[in-house]
């Protein structure tokens, strides 16, 4: 088994599950147990500021405040992600890449609010998760588009993630078909 960490996976339009028309995920973990996913593209109706007062931190910077919480996944959407650059050197941390990380611990957000990250970063609620052998599956299913990670796209704050996945594969949106085979 091949791993698909520090990759994306590009939902086709002919997507199933609604939850996921459109995605762009990061694979932060894969191995034979199953895999780990950010969702990258779905901005959430809640801001960072709103996260921190509900755990009771305090932040007076408006721009960290103002920032967009994005909807990681429909796993454990209670619980807050935050992929980041540089190492994982957090409570509870992944390393995804040399560039790439993912830490779901207080400390990073207590960091962020007090303005000591010296990092990108994107805070998520949630998470997309698959059993073991899924996320092959659906791949072969042709459910989803596999290319390497580009950690400028992950930190963009741009509405058409998706399409620039796709470009990465030099695919355009208009290029695509819901009619797939296999040779």
């Amino acid at each position: 088994m091949n791993s698909l960490t520090n990759q994306f996976l590009i939902a086709l339009p002919d997507m199933q599950d609604d939850r996921f028309h459109h995605s762009l995920i990061l694979i932060c973990e894969h191995n034979k147990d199953g895999a780990l996913g950010i969702v990258l593209n779905k901005p959430s109706d809640l801001q960072f500021g709103e996260v921190l007062n509900s755990l009771k931190i305090d932040c007076d910077d408006d721009g960290i405040m103002d920032e967009i919480a994005y909807e990681g996944g429909p796993v454990n959407k209670e619980c807050g992600f935050v992929i980041h650059s540089g190492t994982a050197k957090f409570q509870s941390s992944i390393q995804i890449s040399q560039q790439l990380a993912l830490t779901t611990s207080r400390d990073i957000i207590e960091q962020i609010a007090n303005n000591n990250l010296q990092r990108q970063w994107l805070f998520c609620l949630g998470c997309s998760s698959w059993s073991a052998g899924q996320l092959e599956q659906e791949i072969l299913n042709n459910s989803w588009l596999t290319v390497s990670a580009d950690t400028d796209l992950v930190f963009s704050n741009s509405d058409d993630k998706w399409e620039k996945g796709l470009a990465l594969l030099g695919i355009q949106p208009h290029q695509l078909s819901g009619d797939f085979g296999h040779a």
